[in-house]
Formats: C-alpha cells, sequence, structure tokens
C-alpha cells in the first residue's frame, strides 16, 4: 500500500495549520503597537493635503484597529481548531469565516478614519462612511469648547463644531488641536462665529 500522498498530504496540512497559528499568535501580539507606528504614517502620506494646521486619527480610529486586528488572529484561531475538531458543521465555520472578514474590515476603515482643519474649514472621515465630509467656515453655525472639572481639577474637553445642517463634529482638545487653536478661533471670529466655553 502507498502512503507516500497521504504522508505529503497530512505533512502539508499540519505546516498550514502552524502557519496560521504562527500569524494569529503575530496579530494578537502586535494588536497594541502596530496601529502606532502604522495608521499615522499611512494617512499622512495618502490623506492628508497641504495646507493642513492639524490632520490626525482619531483615538477610536488606533483603538479599532487594534481590536479588528487581534480579533483577526482570534478567529484564525478559532478557525483551526475548528477544522481539526471536526466536531461543528458548517454553520460554525461559516460564522467564524465572516467574523474574520468582518474584522479585516474593520482595519481596513480604520485607515480611512481621521479628521483634520485648514484655512478652508474643518474635515472629517468616520468610521463607517466612505466620503469625506468638508464643512466651510461659512457653514459653521456655532462652536463651543468644553472644559472638564473633575474634583477642582480643570482640563481641556471637546472643539465641539455644529453646522447649518444640524449635524455635529467633536475634536477631541489634545496637543495636536490645541496647536491650531490660534488660527481656528480667527476663523470662526471672522465668520462671526460665538465661541462657547462650557464646563462639564
Amino acid at each position: 500500500m502507498n502512503t507516500s500522498g497521504y504522508t505529503i498530504t497530512k505533512k502539508q496540512r499540519t505546516d498550514t495549520k502552524q502557519i496560521l497559528v504562527t500569524t494569529a499568535i503575530i496579530l494578537i501580539l502586535s494588536a497594541i503597537f502596530i496601529p502606532i507606528f502604522l495608521l499615522s504614517p499611512f494617512q499622512a502620506q495618502f490623506y492628508r493635503p497641504e495646507g493642513t494646521w492639524v490632520f490626525e486619527a482619531p483615538k477610536d480610529a488606533y483603538v479599532t484597529f487594534s481590536i479588528a486586528l487581534a480579533s483577526m488572529g482570534i478567529f484564525i484561531l478559532a478557525g483551526v481548531w475548528l477544522h481539526s475538531a471536526e466536531k461543528f458543521g458548517r454553520i460554525a465555520k461559516f460564522i467564524t469565516g465572516a467574523c474574520f472578514f468582518f474584522s479585516l474590515a474593520a482595519v481596513i476603515l480604520s485607515f480611512d478614519y481621521y479628521h483634520y482643519i485648514d484655512k478652508n474649514g474643518v474635515h472629517f472621515n468616520t468610521l463607517f462612511s466612505l466620503k469625506e465630509k468638508h464643512y466651510d467656515w461659512p457653514e459653521i453655525k456655532q462652536a463651543r469648547q468644553t472644559v472638564i472639572n473633575k474634583m477642582g481639577v480643570m482640563s481641556d474637553g471637546e472643539l465641539i463644531f455644529t453646522f447649518k445642517d444640524g449635524s455635529t463634529y467633536a475634536y477631541p482638545l489634545n496637543t495636536n488641536i490645541r496647536n491650531a487653536r490660534i488660527a481656528t478661533y480667527y476663523e470662526l471670529e471672522e465668520h462671526g462665529v460665538e465661541l462657547i466655553r462650557e464646563t462639564e
């Protein structure tokens, strides 16, 4: 009886499983730092226009990237286990595969999640939006700067724009946004938009 073909096939399956398991572990372990080193440079290269006062990915973009990357690794491990166990039907495998591709889609969408401010106005692309939204300075109806009061300690909150179409968008007042604050407030004043300061 010739078992060489069976032996080769079995070895190939074992090698494939080892590759998948190794890949999954790498994805899970690297989910924390890969978004930090990959997301910003990619967006700066492909999305950032010239002359922006501030351009950044929101914190949620990094969180989404990290969770989705780790989830991809988990679903790869689940797929390998389901295939090895041979106790579960096609539905379980289909669900695992669908979850993997959903996680992959979330990783891709996180690259397209950013916001920026420039001389023309405010611009942003949210996680599940495939089209960037632009609002010129004359389209801004109101601007609010929130201040957080936590046990007597004051800290910056958000810069919230309300547009004339009724929609809103909030920029966290981090270091990047604060660096663009003077130019932003100047444009608001030039276009007759009152800046309201609120304490939360």
